[in-house]
């Protein structure tokens, strides 16, 4: 697989006759369907499998689509790909705007205050309502919920995989 990819979203089940499959995408919801054209499907452990060139993609509802990848004409040809995760080139994906990012450029980032002391690393990010909340593994403190928002997050450096935050009274309380 190709180092420069991109985490698409995750085959989940076989839909309707014709060999499509309703798939899970990571990606925005304004995410254009021809960058679904051609990927990389995954297989155990997250591991490259092979290429797949993906013959139809339609947006269904929310984070939802109807994707068809080439030679899949029956839902007995779809079941292979259920739970399996598609990957894409990311020169496909439209340009992000100042301060927009990818959860996969998020998650690892080490996790500094404001003084410089580590916290830890970003080890997932969970969608809420109002803004997303990552989750922090610490050495000392175990789990930590922070909030990302614009008041608490005060850096990003994707390259240096560095995040520098704002300790809001309370947070960790």
């Amino acid at each position: 697989m190709p180092r420069e990819t991109v985490a698409g979203g995750r085959f989940l089940k076989p839909f309707g006759i014709a060999g499509e499959l309703k798939f899970e995408a990571y990606l925005p919801d304004d995410f254009p369907p021809g960058a679904f054209t051609v990927g990389y499907l995954a297989g155990p452990g997250g591991k490259p499998e092979r290429e797949i060139f993906i013959a139809a993609a339609r947006h269904l509802r929310g984070i939802t689509w109807a994707v068809q990848p080439d030679g899949c004409g029956t839902p007995e040809d779809a079941a292979q790909y259920v739970n399996r995760e598609f990957f894409i080139r990311r020169d496909l994906l439209p340009p992000l705007q100042p301060g927009e990012y990818l959860y996969q450029d998020i998650v690892g980032c080490a996790v500094y205050k404001e003084d410089g002391e580590r916290l830890g690393a970003i080890t997932g990010i969970m969608e809420t309502g109002a803004n997303d909340v990552w989750i922090i593994a610490t050495a000392d403190r175990g789990e930590l919920l922070i909030p990302a928002t614009q008041e608490v997050v005060r850096q990003i450096d994707v390259p240096g995989r560095k995040i520098t935050i704002h300790v809001l009274e309370g947070l960790f309380d």
